[in-house]
């Protein structure tokens, strides 16, 4: 049986006096200005919003890659308050919990993350600060990113295996769906206006666009007719435009993606266009991972490798970067409901904030 937890919450006067001082950089007149924020954790992954447009922050104390420790204790959660520049909320997960990587809100304002190492997923109440932690049925899958459809239920990749997962919290009750491919590490998910899930296949070998439909058939989409295996394309996260149109970032291939889903063809690359841009460091390398739409039609994305984030227009046009103040930006790219964009500066272990012109 599933227990609640007691969990130490720190309030936001705690952090007044350890807070790093916001570095503003003006990175060119009237274009992009970005502040960034010392975070109360190590490591920060995954962001979100809540009903207030505060920015939940999942930090786990480790850097995945390809795992953390089982050794490493229980990571934390973070919410940040815009409106007060300050952390309003610390949640320190309970001993026997895991390392939180990517973070949703449901519309009860309760909090979902993941935890890889520990092959679960949890649940924090800000309504009662307990939190609840389930294990996913099948062993070591590693659930990473997460989402939440109009019913309610939390969707999740298990990036050590070849599946989704969907998560009923009214029932308790999983319900996985495995690829084709039995190398495909899923990584990146999203749920579109229809409740179609999509999803990233991680693996340079597969490389694949994956859709569970809302009627519960699973399709998957080719980004290129070209062999990929060694190319570096390997499909990291999912954001879906105002049209309804796929986008994602392609880790080390220098590019984001875009599937025009009235041209989908299942089983080809038809509708998918991709975006190569040149890095401003040669010798640096290049990771695209965050990936996020604005209201303005604007796609912005970050390169950890190149320490910059910048924009790409929805209908075409040309990438607009600018430098990261702090180092590896990385998985946790949004955009709020103002047009802010939000991004992990994951080795700096901070929190960053950027508005565009």
């Amino acid at each position: 049986m599933i227990r609640p937890h007691g969990i130490a919450v720190s309030p936001s006067r705690r952090w007044l006096g350890t807070i790093a001082i916001a570095v503003v950089l003006a990175l060119c007149a009237g274009c992009v200005s970005v502040t960034d924020y010392a975070a109360p954790g190590v490591d920060p992954w995954g962001t979100t919003f809540d009903g207030a447009g505060r920015v939940w922050v999942a930090l786990p104390g480790c850097d995945p890659a390809p795992t953390c420790s089982s050794s490493t204790p229980p990571g934390k959660l973070g919410l940040f308050d815009p409106a007060s520049h300050t952390w309003a909320t610390t949640v320190s997960l309970p001993a026997g919990y895991g390392q939180p990587l990517f973070v949703a809100v449901d519309a009860a304002g309760k909090v979902w993350f993941t935890m890889p190492v520990t092959n679960s997923i949890g649940r924090y109440d800000p309504a009662t600060t307990s939190v609840t932690k389930w294990a996913i049925p099948t062993s070591g899958g590693g659930p990473w990113d997460l989402t939440i459809d109009s019913n309610g239920l939390i969707w999740f990749t298990e990036h050590y295996v070849n599946k989704i997962g969907s998560f009923d919290p009214s029932t308790t009750q999983f319900h996985e769906v495995s690829t084709p491919a039995g190398n495909s590490n899923p990584y990146g998910i999203a749920v579109d206006g229809s409740n179609n899930v999509w999803f990233t296949e991680n693996n340079d070998a597969v490389a694949l666009i994956g859709e569970y439909t809302s009627l519960g058939v699973l399709l998957e989409y080719k980004i290129r007719n070209t062999p990929t295996a060694g190319t570096g394309l390997t499909p990291h996260l999912v954001a879906i435009d105002h049209s309804g149109n796929v986008w994602w970032s392609e880790g080390f291939a220098t590019a984001i993606a875009k599937l025009d889903v009235s041209a989908a063809v299942p089983g080809t690359n038809s509708g998918v266009t991709e975006y190569h841009y040149t890095p401003g460091c040669s010798s640096c390398g290049s990771h695209t991972s965050g990936i996020g739409v604005d209201d303005r039609g604007l796609i912005w994305l970050d390169d950890s490798l190149q320490n910059t984030f910048g924009s790409f227009p929805v209908g075409g046009g040309n990438f607009s970067f600018s430098n990261s103040p702090g180092s590896h930006p990385h998985d946790g790219l949004k955009v709020d409901s103002q047009n802010r964009i939000w991004f992990d500066e994951e080795f700096a272990n901070k929190l960053a904030q950027a508005t565009g012109p």
